[in-house]
């Protein structure tokens, strides 16, 4: 086969399954991308890039070490998904650094959460905040994205229930345990493998069932 061809070929083959995974996966922009999912594209790029012009690898075995990427990366978004101590570790975990006005030292000299105050700052004023006094709540996106409240304004909401399973809140979010959720359950006689999502919200707690349903009820 003519090199020409066959690089053409290679690269039509390599765009194909990696549009694919994006269209299989939902990410279409770069903005739902995770860490696991920029790290997959210089592999995949690497794959590609040093594939594509070598003629001693064979065409099957270029789209089989494509595949091979292609199904890594979905196995470890998986595993992100499903397991909270992976979703830690692989893409992180919101950070709140201002609460009731103030700031939390704690999380801000934790030296794993990694803040730097002075590209926060370049952040605040870039959205026209001048001054962090104006801040009454404020955190850290897992993708990097701050979250600003002003005193008027309530805090973002905690995600209690995904899929039937009870997520693990951090405490500086929300003080509330494992018990607490299966007690509110009981209370408005909810079964847990009926939820879809369970979300609070200001002093309440939205469950969205997987026949559709909503039940808002008091968060106490």
């Amino acid at each position: 086969m003519n090199f020409y061809v066959l690089v053409f070929i290679k690269f039509i083959i390599g765009f194909a399954v990696i549009i694919f995974y994006f269209n299989q996966s939902g990410k279409t922009q770069l903005s739902q991308m995770t860490p696991v999912d920029l790290i997959g594209n210089f592999v995949l790029g690497g794959i590609i890039g040093g594939v594509i012009y070598t003629d001693s690898i064979s065409l099957l075995r270029y789209v089989v070490v494509l595949i091979i990427g292609t199904l890594l990366m979905h196995f470890l978004n998986f595993i992100a998904k499903k397991f909270d101590v992976f979703r830690s570790l692989a893409l992180g975990n919101t950070i709140v650094f201002i609460k009731n006005g103030s700031l939390l030292m704690d999380n801000i000299q934790d030296k794993k959460n990694k803040i730097d105050m002075i590209n926060i700052m370049s952040s605040l004023h870039s959205r026209g905040i001048s001054s962090m006094q104006e801040i009454y709540y404020a955190q850290i996106e897992p993708n990097g994205a701050l979250t600003i409240k002003n005193r008027d304004e309530k805090e973002p909401s905690v995600i209690l229930i995904l899929e039937r399973e009870i997520k693990d809140c951090p405490s500086h979010l929300l003080e509330i345990s494992e018990e607490t959720v299966l007690y509110l359950l009981n209370k408005y006689s909810l079964k847990l493998e009926d939820i879809y999502l369970a979300e609070y919200y200001d002093q309440k707690v939205m469950f969205s069932l997987y026949d559709g349903k909503r039940i808002t009820v008091p968060f106490n």
